[in-house]
């Protein structure tokens, strides 16, 4: 079977994007019934359209020889600073960050005046989003009224995706973004009247929407559940304005490729990075990508595109999520295109470039896919023990445990597939070197 990969467009969008929807549903359902409810929800027809039609995201789909999709893939750029859809802000908060905000300034004194620059711009954000708040909701005689409504609300209180916390940064970087002023805001973001009474050492007094607005702030929990392994700086700089996100990739059931959606990954990072460093102000940009963490097949995809670095964070109410980064500077950014061109041409015979790539890098991509792929197997070993032991695969759920063992025999008979390949390629070097 022969694939076609194409975006969709405000012209072909009717041919596919009813496919589309069909096979999130298909994927939930098959989901649901291997036990992994919560790994993955559906964006639905009308959200996928408005993807499609906005200028900042991408759908990508893998279309048959009968023209069926099989796969899709969305990408998402151009979200609004600190709300849902921002997985930079999970970087940027802390004392290490506070260093590093401190370090873009020359001087202690520049430092400073920024910092009460920012807050003061804050201020008049937060008077614009409240009237636009308020004129919203004119239920509510204050936002601290309506920030007590949602704290209260069973299965709200004021989690990321809460109405109000999500007009209240939406209104505010509306505010800032008329201003020209965005990267000032997002360094100081976090910063309080407390935290300037530290750094000037005197008391500030509050008056105005100030203790309103930083009760609203300070309301809205960001949580890491862990502390990071992996040296974090280099993502301080992120941002939604050099940021993409890879939303969803996803495979028909009957075909279960993830050939087909790193493919479709590649071609829709491919087009943001080169778009992006056509600024020449641009240096850098960040690959991002959120997901459950007993979510195997969408780590395999996100690890292979080198988001390895994560954070285990509290999304929502109740929800935990990892969110991946990975940065690539202008410097760098030729050579990651590379790089993923040789792995999807030698692992899954994608080349319509018709690249030759030597033996040596052949083997060299052959051997870091049969290492991951072996560690990969056993993180699905530990979570199947886990979940065996702890009784989650018994009764009428027997099936689901077979599922997890069908993953585990696929890995394995992979690994050694890919060793065959190996071993014949290196049978065919030496037999050019006699």
């Amino acid at each position: 079977m022969s694939f076609k990969y194409i975006e969709l467009t405000k012209d072909n969008y009717h041919q596919y994007l009813g496919q589309v929807a069909d096979l999130e549903e298909q994927i939930l359902a098959l989901m649901s019934d291997e036990g992994r409810d919560g790994q993955f929800f559906a964006t639905g027809y009308d959200d996928i359209l408005e993807y499609i039609l906005s200028e900042d995201n991408t759908v990508l789909v893998a279309i048959d020889d009968e023209n069926r999709v099989q796969a899709a893939s969305y990408i998402t750029k151009g979200q609004i600073p600190f709300t849902y859809n921002d997985i930079t802000k999970y970087y940027k908060k802390g004392s290490e960050y506070e260093e590093w905000v401190r370090s873009q300034y020359e001087s202690e004194a520049s430092y400073k005046d920024a910092m009460l620059d920012a807050y003061a711009l804050k201020m008049k954000a937060y008077a614009y989003a409240k009237s636009k708040i308020l004129g919203e909701n004119p239920q509510y005689s204050s936002l601290s009224e309506y920030l007590q409504h949602e704290l209260e609300e069973p299965e709200n209180g004021f989690h990321e995706k809460s109405k109000l916390r999500d007009d209240f940064n939406k209104y505010m970087s509306e505010y800032v973004e008329n201003e020209g002023k965005q990267e000032l805001y997002e360094q100081f973001y976090w910063t309080t009247s407390d935290d300037i009474a530290r750094v000037f050492g005197k008391e500030v007094p509050k008056g105005g929407d100030m203790e309103e607005y930083e009760q609203i702030l300070t309301s809205q929990n960001l949580d890491r559940l862990e502390e990071p392994n992996f040296v974090i700086t280099p993502y301080f700089s992120a941002n939604t304005g050099n940021s993409v996100e890879i939303d969803t990739y996803i495979t028909s059931p009957d075909t279960r490729s993830s050939g087909l959606s790193r493919i479709l990954v590649y071609e829709g990072i491919k087009k943001y990075i080169k778009e992006h460093f056509k600024d020449p102000k641009q240096r850098e940009i960040f690959l991002c990508s959120t997901l459950h963490r007993e979510n195997i097949s969408s780590k395999y995809v996100s690890e292979f595109f080198g988001l390895k670095d994560n954070l285990l964070v509290n999304r929502r109410f109740g929800r935990t999520r990892e969110v991946h980064i990975k940065r690539i500077s202008r410097e760098e950014a030729e050579q990651y295109l590379l790089d993923m061109q040789d792995k999807l041409a030698v692992l899954y015979g994608y080349n319509p470039d018709h690249k030759r790539i030597p033996v040596e890098r052949q083997i060299e991509i052959l051997e870091e896919q049969k290492g991951y792929d072996m560690e990969e197997c056993r993180r699905i070993q530990n979570i199947t023990f886990a979940k065996t032991l702890n009784g989650e695969f018994s009764g009428e759920n027997t099936h689901r445990g077979e599922y997890m063992r069908e993953r585990i025999r696929g890995k394995i008979q992979k690994v050694f597939a890919l060793q065959k390949r190996i071993s014949k390629l290196r049978r065919e070097t030496e037999r050019e070197e006699r």
